[in-house]
């Protein structure tokens, strides 16, 4: 009887322990209950999982981890969770430089985490190669080495070439703009070529954690067909992308896009179009305090004023 009573118990920890690291990792990647289940199970059973008042069935546990990025082995051994739970501290510290531009504290974060036996697990040496490649082009310039690290990091991990990870997405947009931004290697047909290829990737994938990485590809596929000198196609693209905005209930990338409308319709010397995409770009920079891009914005506006004559009604 106290065999069984002892068991019970394992088993009761062993449920709530895995309720609540499905809890955790929801948490950390701002996924609702509703997002998680979406096609697996239904809400009700993710709560009760959650709160250890019912054990999750096996199919559905590995549909889960697979949607939270993690191996099934991080809801069971406690050595394998420790590590991916730093694993995770780790990438959120990197992220968090990279979007602070401090890349000179991450290249000291790579250097230290470089030294770890982490490195043996393929997926967290690709994030390491990632932003080191980062800082192989902010702070030494160094793009072909730049470009060398982010071949290498989308050979780990990949089991094919048509079946990206969002993470190796993001990956693929770092390698395009490279050939956008660095004048050395500049190929717009490159890069336009990767941004497609993501933009199919991030299409197939059953689940998408983050809601934004779609608009960043086509914010830059427009940006790559601006830069061409071919408005028709760069307005496409930045109609999608203020179309995919819109459906997510997001303002990044919106400014920019309404700007890029704004100047490649400037082109096709349809003025008036033009003009109310830029007003739009400037009132969302001003409501974002995106400051930065107001002086290029204001320049576009008064040129189009002044070229026609234009007064505000």
């Amino acid at each position: 009887m106290e065999y069984f009573i002892l068991l019970e118990g394992i088993f009761l920890d062993t449920r709530e322990e895995i309720g609540k690291r499905i809890y955790e990792l929801r948490r950390y990647f701002k996924i609702t209950q509703k997002e998680l289940c979406e096609g697996i199970c239904t809400q009700a059973y993710i709560s009760k999982i959650e709160n250890g008042s019912l054990a999750i069935a096996a199919d559905i546990l590995f549909q889960i981890a697979e949607r939270l990025g993690v191996d099934i082995n991080y809801f069971y051994d406690s050595t394998y969770n420790s590590r991916v739970d730093y694993a995770l501290e780790v990438e959120l510290e990197a992220r968090e430089l990279v979007k602070n531009d401090d890349y000179e504290m991450l290249r000291e974060l790579i250097k230290r985490e470089e030294r770890t036996p982490l490195m043996n697990n393929n997926k967290f040496k690709q994030f390491i190669l990632w932003h080191k490649s980062l800082c192989k082009r902010f702070l030494d310039e160094n793009h072909y080495e730049a470009l060398e690290l982010l071949e290498e990091a989308l050979k780990l991990c990949n089991t094919s070439t048509k079946s990206y990870s969002e993470r190796e997405i993001q990956i693929l947009i770092n390698k395009a703009n490279l050939f956008i931004d660095i004048s050395e290697i500049r190929s717009f047909e490159k890069a336009i070529v990767i941004y497609k290829d993501a933009k199919v990737a991030i299409e197939s994938l059953p689940y998408i954690h983050d809601n934004d990485l779609l608009t960043l590809i086509l914010y830059n596929l427009a940006r790559a067909y601006t830069l061409e000198h071919k408005p028709e196609e760069a307005i496409k693209y930045a109609e999608e992308g203020i179309i995919n905005c819109q459906k997510t209930n997001s303002l990044f990338g919106f400014g920019q896009l309404h700007f890029i409308l704004g100047v490649n319709h400037k082109e096709l010397k349809k003025y008036s179009i033009a003009l109310e995409h830029l007003e739009k770009a400037k009132v969302i920079s001003n409501l974002s305090n995106n400051f930065g891009s107001m002086p290029i914005i204001e320049k576009n506006i008064k040129k189009i004023r002044d070229l026609f004559n234009y007064e505000k009604v």
